[in-house]
């Protein structure tokens, strides 16, 4: 009878002893009736609790136990012996087996492989345990909203959100979305609604105010749809890293282009780095000097104890500031202030040193600096646009720096297309800063017109890249125009700029161009708007100025002003755009009546003279 039971059968008599064992039974353990006492089942047949590691005690097996209690006993046993090395989880139910006067004559137990559903238990059990684990373990503030009716909840966050809002997520459990976000034109809402209906993931970033803490952070946030109604969002927090990425890059900027030598060795005195300035200063070209010490700029003034006591002093912490005589590579002695720095980890201790290295020498110094102007003035003339020729056009543009090097700027470009690029800008002060930045602008400038035919766009850009480079008393003005030859219409727009003049062929002004938002750098995603002009005729003409022009003061401190300006226009309007440049400059000059000007002065002048020549040249 027991062996036509699918399920495995073992009997014992009263003193444990095996007296049956059906081929089920068999085949599931892996071997047979054994002559073996109970206290050895456990090792004989590989008894092993759930874990799959700790002994099963023999005198809690099922069977054991219904002899020695008369009572029912189950329990779920994982087998491994060396007919089953790969394990089987059996479910044992033991039984005892009495006489009519409930005398115990032995016991039974019915088990059964269960190994599959079990696998699949344990399996579905870690998988749950491996998420939630990788859930919290995810170092990106995360959270989770669940769909609930046309609303959403937040039904769990992990660990990093928990850090990341100080601990106070848990009073948001279960808030509702339109509750946290009430605004549906914020960004948030916006993108959390668009990730769940067009079941996508969007990426972003974007400044927030928590709403635990009020603290305004610099987010990178992720929303990803995970079916069938859930959004889980990610919060980067990249607060320090944009700040640092800010700084790091105004860092790497300003020691790149500082005029004082700049090295950086490791602890053990190996130079890493050097700037430009250092290669300048010492002849030494960056590849011979790194892996070198400095001890290459040795020039003999001073013996070994000076040099013992310099390095034990920085060894111990203290920074050197001091004036030494060093050598140039090509053998020249010159004197220097130096100061180096020993740079400490976040233990405490030095990992490198930074020198900084400034040339005293005098004479050698003024020289250096009359070359570096002169070339910085040589090659910011060269940056200006050339006066086009372009038929049925008189284009012209000239500048006048207060020092060897401006802030100000013009541009003429002509497209393949016909269209005509006309820009004039102003950066804030004047000399070798402002002319930096200004050649940094002419460079994005160019960049976006390969791309970009709308004025207002271009200065968006312009200003989001500038907002990042200059510091907070830095910007630049510009008036960008987009002139078609072909239609002759002109789209211009302005970014605090000084206003320019269309004016038609009896000199009197049409249009004045002003300005259509703030000066670039001042404010991140600054819009800007474009001014349309039509009906361009021959004879017309339009003018650009800077402000260096119209603030020019005579003796008693009388600005020049716009009025002057727009008169010496009427004035010597036939005559050709450079001749009235040349003209309004002249003027200026005369009104100070000083040869010290006071800033950059620059204008451009384009006149029209015959539009049917233009319609004639192939696009």
């Amino acid at each position: 009878m027991f062996n036509s039971i699918s399920d495995g059968v073992v009997v014992a008599d009263a003193n444990g002893e095996f007296v049956f064992f059906n081929q089920f039974a068999e085949d599931i353990l892996g071997m047979g009736l054994q002559k073996v006492k109970p206290d050895q089942w456990s090792d004989i047949y590989g008894c092993f609790y759930m874990d799959q590691v700790t002994p099963f005690p023999a005198d809690q097996l099922p069977l054991v136990q219904s002899i020695q209690t008369g009572k029912i006993s189950r329990q779920t046993v994982f087998i491994r012996n060396h007919a089953r090395p790969e394990g089987v989880f059996i479910d044992i139910t033991g039984s005892p087996i009495m006489d009519n006067n409930h005398a115990i004559l032995g016991g039974i137990v019915i088990f059964k492989d269960i190994t599959d559903s079990k696998k699949s238990e344990l399996a579905i059990k870690e998988s749950a345990q491996r998420l939630m684990a990788q859930f919290n373990g995810i170092p990106i503030p995360t959270y989770v909203w669940r769909k609930a009716g046309d609303d959403f909840e937040l039904i769990d966050y992990n660990k990093a959100a928990d850090t990341f809002t100080e601990g106070d997520t848990r009073q948001l459990l279960g808030i509702t979305f339109s509750k946290m976000y009430p605004d549906p034109s914020d960004a948030v809402y916006v993108d959390f609604r668009r990730c769940f209906d067009e079941q996508t993931s969007i990426q972003t970033r974007t400044s927030y105010v928590l709403k635990t803490s009020g603290k305004k952070k610099e987010l990178k946030v992720r929303y990803v749809y995970v079916p069938p109604d859930l959004v889980v969002v990610h919060t980067e927090d990249i607060t320090d890293i944009k700040h640092a990425e800010q700084q790091l890059e105004k860092l790497s900027n300003a020691v790149e282009q500082t005029a004082d030598a700049v090295l950086l060795t490791d602890r053990e005195g190996l130079i890493e780095y050097v700037n430009p300035a250092f290669e300048v200063m010492t002849g030494y070209g960056r590849e011979e000097a790194i892996g070198k010490t400095p001890r290459i700029l040795k020039s003999g003034q001073y013996d070994p104890a000076f040099y013992g006591n310099l390095w034990k002093n920085l060894l111990s912490g203290k920074p050197y500031r001091g004036e030494m005589i060093n050598q140039r590579k090509s053998g020249e002695a010159f004197y220097a202030q130096n100061t180096i720095t020993p740079i400490k980890d976040g233990h405490q201790q030095i990992v490198n040193f930074v020198s900084v290295i400034k040339d005293i020498t005098d004479i050698k110094a003024q020289k250096e600096q009359e070359i570096r102007l002169q070339i910085a003035k040589e090659i910011q003339q060269r940056l200006y646009a050339s006066n086009i020729h372009l038929p049925g056009y008189d284009i012209a543009g000239k500048n006048y720096p207060a020092d060897e090097t401006g802030g100000d700027y013009y541009e003429i470009i002509l497209t393949p297309q016909g269209h005509l690029w006309l820009a004039i800008a102003d950066v804030s002060s004047h000399g070798m800063g402002p002319a930096l930045i200004m050649a940094g602008t002419r460079a994005y400038l160019r960049a976006f017109l390969q791309t970009e035919s709308n004025p207002a766009e271009i200065l968006t850009k312009l200003n989001n890249v500038l907002h990042a480079d200059l510091d907070v008393y830095q910007y630049v003005t510009m008036l960008l125009v987009h002139l078609n030859t072909k239609n002759h219409e002109m789209i211009y727009a302005g970014a605090g700029h000084v206003p320019a003049y269309w004016l038609k062929s009896a000199g009197k002004v049409e249009h004045v161009l002003r300005s259509t938002g703030i000066p670039l750098g001042y404010k991140k995603n600054e819009q800007y708007e474009n001014t349309r002009v039509a009906d361009i005729t021959a004879g017309d003409m339009l003018v650009l100025l800077t402000d260096g022009i119209m603030e020019s003061q005579d003796a008693d401190e009388n600005e020049f002003g716009f009025q002057r300006i727009l008169d010496l226009i009427q004035k010597h309007k036939d005559g050709t755009s450079e001749e009235i440049i040349n003209q309004i400059y002249r003027e200026v000059c005369s009104y100070t009546r000083t040869s010290n000007q006071q800033d950059d002065i620059t204008v451009l002048v384009c006149k029209i003279n015959d539009l049917h020549q233009m319609e004639q040249v192939p696009a």
